[in-house]
């Protein structure tokens, strides 16, 4: 385990105040294969959903992200044993992913674009926890 797992699980046991909290699990799980967040937003944005990925870095309203989305941009292949490590269908899953993704992106880029550096998303993450 790095350390950006360390700190990232550490902070997602504030947030949820429950470090079992499978949705946090998650989206952590999900950070650390796709590259961290920018891989995420990546992926989305090679997907064509680049309108979706704009809206959730601008400051307007958030873009839904729908369940068929997120299973056609992530696929079973990534799903599927994450949902099974958690006890959940990938089908929950990815509704869950759909429902706290646009709002995860949103808070972590409030000048319109995500930390550069790993320190800077963690130092973003802890001050989302005093608000």
């Amino acid at each position: 385990m790095g350390l950006f797992d360390s700190i990232a699980g550490s902070v997602i046991g504030k947030i949820a105040g429950n470090s079992d909290n499978p949705m946090l699990q998650a989206g952590l799980e999900l950070m650390n294969k796709c590259g961290g967040p920018q891989g995420i937003l990546e992926k989305l944005r090679e997907s064509g959903l680049g309108a979706e990925v704009e809206s959730w870095l601008g400051s307007g309203s958030n873009l839904p992200l729908s369940l068929s989305q997120v299973l056609q941009v992530f696929g079973s292949a990534l799903l599927q044993p994450l949902a099974a490590k958690l006890s959940l269908s990938p089908e929950d899953l990815a509704a869950k992913l759909a429902e706290y993704l646009p709002q995860a992106i949103d808070k972590l880029s409030p000048e319109g674009e995500l930390p550069s550096s790993q320190a800077e998303l963690m130092a973003r993450a802890f001050s989302l926890l005093k608000e």
